[in-house]
């Protein structure tokens, strides 16, 4: 093969291989644990939530699992933290049963929702965080 007609070859190829490349791993959603009050028996628990994508998110439901400090599962509930508009900021709260300084940790177990999506996708797709020393935040 011709330097000239090879090196056109190569330069052809590399956009395609690129192509043909695994996708890269989708924009963060961000779900930050950024509060929890404990008021008139209730833990209200609040939550910053940053769609770093292009693409809004209609619907996040997740399955979360509370420990106790004890290590125990307290209770399951399911929020819905969307709808998230592309490349924003929202904040959400929530609240529970219980005294706030009986919470050891907050589990994702699961997301129920994710629209548009995959529930899975948008799992693997979360970045946690905890601005509460005390509260593990994961999944």
């Amino acid at each position: 093969m011709k330097p000239v007609v090879l090196a056109l070859a190569v330069m052809l190829a590399v956009p395609a291989a690129a192509a043909a490349a695994p996708n890269e791993p989708a924009d963060p959603i961000r779900v930050e644990l950024n509060s929890a009050e404990s008021t008139q028996g209730r833990c209200r628990m609040s939550f910053v939530i940053e769609n770093k994508g292009e693409a809004a998110i209609d619907s996040l439901k997740l399955d979360f699992a509370v420990f106790g400090t004890n290590g125990v599962v307290q209770r399951r509930l399911v929020a819905e933290l969307g709808p998230l508009r592309r490349a924003k900021t929202v904040v959400k709260a929530f609240e529970i049963e219980g005294d706030c300084a009986a919470i050891g940790s907050l589990l994702v177990n699961d997301v129920t929702a994710c629209a548009p999506g995959d529930a899975g996708a948008c799992l693997d797709r979360l970045d946690l965080a905890s601005r509460l020393t005390n509260v593990r935040f994961f999944k």
